[in-house]
């Protein structure tokens, strides 16, 4: 299963078919919040394909985390401002652990990156209106994730 993560889009969807054809051939987009403009474009184009989380500037009360079950990999979704993720990722960590998810994919630092604390990855895909993005393939219980740059 190929997922395509984004976040913190903040009124910006590149326009490139490069990105479109990215999209299209995910079997998962996960957007992390902070775009509800963008959130609402994808859900008319993809439908049930797209999971989101709300963010820190989305002006709805929206669900702040979701899982999802990718191919016997369970992962939490959320923007990560309710755990405190620019300070630390111990909070958001236990919170997964207590709902039995191995991974985590979060936003709100517009930066990338990829952690493991207590046996959980936090994986953040940075923001998307810096051009960054996470491209993950989850098969038979084990997800690889690659941080990209590519859209501006």
């Amino acid at each position: 299963m190929n997922i395509v993560v984004i976040s913190d889009t903040h009124g910006f969807l590149p326009s490139s078919d490069e990105f479109f054809a990215l999209l299209d051939e995910a079997d998962r987009i996960y957007h992390l919040g902070d775009g509800l403009r963008e959130i609402r474009t994808l859900e008319y184009a993809y439908g049930e394909k797209l999971l989101w989380v709300a963010g820190n500037n989305d002006p709805v009360f929206g669900k702040s985390y979701a899982i999802d079950d990718a191919e016997g990999v369970k992962i939490l979704l959320t923007h990560g401002h309710d755990f405190g993720v620019k300070s630390s990722l111990t909070k958001l960590a236990a919170f997964a652990k207590e709902r039995g998810a191995s991974h985590v994919f979060y936003g709100h630092t517009h930066i990338q990156s990829d952690d493991e604390i207590s046996g959980v990855r936090l994986i953040n895909p940075g923001s998307l209106r810096r051009g960054y993005y996470c491209f993950a393939t989850a098969h038979e219980g084990r997800l690889v994730a690659r941080q990209m740059k590519r859209f501006v």
